[in-house]
């Protein structure tokens, strides 16, 4: 991301959504973009790990105005689980269009393994314990969760309970 003023690299967050130019230091708002399905908007800022999948390494990234770490190749997203947890009831709570009923998980896809971008230890792959019928991988040890490509929509759109989280 650019700065809108100078045109010079934005840098971390101030506060949620919120990123300073590190030339100008002019404060920017950051504008959620819906360029991916999952509706991550990447930055142009390393990130400080490597992808899970592709080996690549991750790109700072907005979703709903969280700064995660993302894969601009593969497309998948690394959270913290706190971070995971209420962007899927934030997300999950605000959706009002048609509930999707989830495609069956294939076994194939469980046995998938994926090293922990910070141990490098094999994350768990699993089904998401909520709604829809997305695999996901986590590291109980660094507390991450890793979603490929359209596993939150997946779990957004699922059928289940919805509530605001706040």
């Amino acid at each position: 991301m650019k700065c809108q003023s100078c045109g010079g690299p934005v840098q971390e967050t101030v506060g949620r959504g919120r990123m300073i130019c590190s030339f100008c230091g002019t404060i920017q708002i950051h504008q959620n973009s819906a360029a991916s399905i999952d509706r991550v908007s990447p930055l142009d800022q390393p990130g400080k790990y490597g992808c899970p999948s592709c080996g690549v390494q991750l790109t700072k990234a907005f979703v709903d105005d969280v700064l995660v770490e993302s894969c601009t190749s593969c497309e998948g997203v690394l959270f913290e689980r706190d971070v995971f947890t209420e962007i899927v009831w934030d997300r999950r709570g605000a959706y009002q269009g048609a509930d999707e009923t989830p495609i069956p998980i294939s076994a194939a896809e469980l046995k998938e393994r994926r090293p922990c971008p910070q141990c490098h230890q094999d994350m768990d792959c699993h089904s998401y314990y909520g709604p829809g019928n997305a695999v996901i991988d986590s590291c109980h040890q660094c507390h991450f969760v890793w979603l490929d490509v359209g596993e939150l929509l997946t779990i957004e759109r699922a059928t289940g309970q919805r509530q605001l989280h706040r």
